[in-house]
């Protein structure tokens, strides 16, 4: 390793330097001056001495001149490099930190005393202030963990604590820092800088609270429109079927009571049976997914809308020009009827339309469908959530991450736009 002697060690060495040459030469140009004679040695030697302490002089005045110019150089960038090192320090939105493992001397920026709201004063013994800080909880693991790398021969250590403020709230803080070594691999300095995370960590934790919420509530949903399909199933069992089934009952009894209108009997029971049959098709029909991969989604729409037409005598148009139901996953393709579906029972329900236009596209990776009714509509502002059939849009359209809107008022019908990706 190379060493550099200081400016002291350098001027006395130029002068040992100087001095022993100026006696070895001087000396001899005396003794070559004089002759042997006693009294031109005498004088020759008061010049040589007066003569010494100028050159000594001068050069001193020289070198030691050179000497202060470059020290005065060093102190400057010495000077400049701290002002710099301040400035960063204030700049920046980091608390930087930078201590002597020697001595426990701990130099801090603003930044930090902003941060926890410390004066300067209070930071005078910065390493047992930051220690006597840290949280219960997280104390043991950071100390040991700082400790394992400084044992460990690591140059990089970092860590996520909390850190108690000067009001007695704990900060979340990302602090890291890089660790100095001597040549023999001993640590002497350790500098870093902490972040105040407590925001992002906070925000996170919000994220992750609402995405669970959500999650819960697209759970309720599920079992809410499984709870209104059951209920649905009752009511059409209850007030179609086994009313019809009740009718039949009572028609049998009377033909077997009374053989005169047994016949008349029997063909009205027949009838009714064929009702109930064609209840129990319609209603297996809204239960049972279609068989997309047979007969294909427009068809299976097309073949919902002629139901409609037939039973109801509602008109349904369907747009699908701009539609290609190959470009669409079968999951979604479903997705679609089962929307379709329930905007049309909420417009059996409770619309009182007599025409229904149903427009359906995907010219790029978004599919476009728009349900538009010109039934009596209803007051958005009064029926924010707009019932258990939107509802149950609303949450498969969310599995999907799609949306949903709903223009409506009262004598103007009702449309839904729903859009999401192919």
């Amino acid at each position: 390793m190379r060493r550099y002697l200081s400016s002291s060690h350098k001027l006395a060495l130029i002068f040992l330097v100087f001095g022993i040459t100026y006696v070895l030469f001087s000396d001899y140009f005396t003794r070559l001056l004089a002759h042997g004679n006693a009294d031109i040695v005498t004088r020759l030697q008061s010049y040589k001495g007066i003569v010494f302490m100028i050159v000594a002089a001068f050069l001193i005045y020289i070198f030691s001149k050179r000497f202060n110019a470059t020290i005065d150089k060093a102190n400057r960038d010495q000077e400049e490099a701290l002002r710099r090192y301040n400035m960063l320090g204030m700049a920046t939105n980091d608390a930087v930190w930078d201590l002597n493992l020697k001595t426990g001397e701990c130099f801090t920026n603003r930044t930090l005393q902003e941060i926890f709201g410390y004066t300067a004063d209070e930071l005078s013994d910065n390493n047992t202030w930051w220690t006597n800080n840290l949280h219960p909880d997280d104390k043991q693991r950071v100390i040991s963990t700082i400790d394992a790398k400084l044992r460990g021969g690591g140059t990089v250590w970092q860590d996520e604590y909390r850190f108690r403020c000067k009001d007695g709230n704990f900060k979340t803080v990302f602090d890291r820092g890089f660790i100095m070594r001597d040549k023999h691999g001993v640590p002497y300095r350790l500098i870093g800088a902490m972040q105040d995370v407590t925001e992002q960590r906070q925000l996170q934790q919000q994220l992750v609270d609402e995405q669970l919420r959500h999650k819960n509530e697209l759970t309720q949903g599920v079992i809410n429109a499984q709870e209104a399909e059951r209920k649905k199933l009752g009511e059409e069992l209850h007030d179609n079927i086994n009313q019809l089934l009740g009718v039949v009952k009572l028609y049998i009894d009377h033909a077997q009571t009374d053989p005169s209108i047994k016949h008349e009997m029997l063909q009205k029971s027949s009838e009714y049976l064929l009702q109930v049959i064609q209840e129990i098709r319609n209603l297996s029909k809204s239960l049972i997914p279609p068989t997309l991969n047979d007969i294909g989604l427009l068809e299976s729409i097309q073949d919902l809308g002629s139901t409609i037409e037939e039973t109801r005598h509602i008109k349904v148009d369907i747009d699908s020009a701009d539609f290609s139901e190959h470009r669409l996953p079968m999951h979604k393709q479903l997705m679609v009827y089962r929307i379709i579906q329930e905007q049309l029972n909420n417009v059996l329900k409770h619309s009182n339309a007599d025409h229904v236009t149903i427009h359906l596209s995907n010219p790029d990776r978004v599919v476009k469908l728009v349900v538009q009714d010109n039934g009596k509509g209803f007051n958005l502002q009064k029926n924010k959530g707009g019932g258990s059939g939107l509802n149950n849009i609303r949450n498969r359209l969310e599995a999907f991450n799609g949306t949903m809107q709903i223009d409506s008022a009262p004598g103007k019908g009702c449309t839904l736009a729903v859009a999401f990706e192919a």
